[in-house]
């Protein structure tokens, strides 16, 4: 399981979310911060989950600052016509105007995939012109469209991005997102196991773990490898899509009553 694949999925399940928490967290507040644009205070929570702050970027509140500050240390910016844009990068808009700062950005949000004509985003503040009403959402924008101001991309730690094995025991970043993946699929009713509460791999992760290989009919030796996760993580993703679909259905639904 690499970062970027942890990324795409914890900004996929913040999909429908207003900024509060964001704000709070970013701000140290236990109230919201209303009336806070909060684009790239998401971008920073995000990167925070996987402990990718002052790794992989800075934290910031600022659209462009994210590219401006992290360029060359964490990353590496690209116009919007020097590279493919691909999962894990950030890409930064600009709604109009003439600037001497090539960073200068007014919206950003996170790729989660990219094909041949377009880009697919998750972005925060976005739905509505007030930062208190606008949500998390998935956006899509062709890949020539003259809002793209450029992208940010992370230099992604390759051994992270290879095939881990997680066992009882272990201590890393990695299990810490695989647990985040297993309580995620509870949540769900996936699996009916507790991830333990320790900072590594203990028991309760164990337990869990042998769940999911026994569900999906993989070989139970309560090691988390690219089967067993990869089994979890497409699970969750389907759950997930049928929840969606439900949410879709269900709002037709009322809007057919209210018209007829």
């Amino acid at each position: 399981m690499s970062v970027i694949d942890d990324l795409t999925r914890i900004a996929k399940g913040q999909i429908g979310n207003n900024g509060s928490k964001y704000r709070k967290w970013f701000y140290n507040r236990t109230s919201d911060y209303y009336g806070v644009n909060w684009c790239a205070v998401f971008i920073s929570w995000l990167f925070n989950q996987v402990n990718g702050l002052d790794k992989y970027m800075i934290k910031t509140d600022g659209a462009g600052t994210v590219a401006r500050l992290s360029d060359g240390k964490y990353g590496k910016w690209y116009e919007p016509n020097e590279i493919t844009p691909k999962e894990g990068d950030i890409v930064m808009f600009r709604w109009g105007g003439s600037y001497t700062d090539k960073y200068h950005s007014d919206h950003l949000g996170y790729v989660y995939y990219a094909d041949s004509s377009y880009i697919y985003t998750v972005e925060g503040n976005t739905g509505s012109n007030s930062a208190d009403y606008s949500t998390v959402m998935y956006k899509q924008y062709s890949k020539t469209n003259g809002v793209i101001n450029g992208y940010y991309r992370p230099y992604y730690n390759q051994k992270e991005e290879k095939e881990m094995n997680f066992k009882k025991g272990d201590k890393s970043d990695g299990v810490l997102a695989y647990k985040s993946l297993l309580q995620q699929g509870q949540k769900l009713g996936i699996i009916k196991s507790k991830v333990d509460s320790t900072n590594g791999f203990g028991g309760g992760t164990y337990k869990a773990t042998l769940e999911v290989q026994k569900k999906f009919k993989l070989e139970q030796d309560g090691v988390a490898g690219k089967n067993t996760i990869t089994a979890l993580r497409n699970a969750i993703n389907k759950e997930l899509d049928n929840i969606k679909k439900a949410v879709v259905n269900a709002t037709i639904d009322i809007l057919k009553k209210e018209i007829s």
